[in-house]
């Protein structure tokens, strides 16, 4: 069962995020004071408000993170939280396409695959 400490630091990242992982959950619980740590981390360099907005944030999370070929279901928190940001589809769509030279292929047809089922997007039957 989980303590009010560690449900406080998963609404917290929650909150700040726009989703949580399970990684967050085991994080929280198997050494909350780390887990606290590495949020103020992520604050600092990715959910708080400095020279660059949360959106453009978003996208270039959504970029890597297709690069590194992260699992879908991760790389669509961050697709849901650019479109929550402002990004429209399309914006998002051509960050994945602007970096296909470099992550490659493979990497591409997974952030494509996150991009369309968090966009709603489906193939016309033939």
């Amino acid at each position: 069962m989980s303590t009010q400490q560690e449900k406080d630091l998963l609404n917290k990242t929650a909150q700040n995020r726009g989703y949580t992982l399970e990684m967050h959950r085991i994080m929280a619980i198997a050494d909350i004071e780390w887990a606290q740590k590495y949020n103020a981390f992520i604050e600092a360099t990715y959910t708080g408000q400095r020279t660059l907005d949360r959106k453009t944030k978003e996208l270039l999370q959504i970029v890597v993170e297709a690069a590194l070929r992260a699992d879908k279901e991760q790389i669509q928190a961050h697709v849901r939280v650019a479109l929550q940001e402002g990004a429209t589809p399309q914006e998002i769509l051509e960050a994945l396409q602007a970096v296909i030279a470099p992550m490659g292929a493979l990497a591409f047809r997974r952030g494509l695959q996150a991009w369309a089922a968090e966009t709603g997007f489906e193939i016309p039957e033939e």
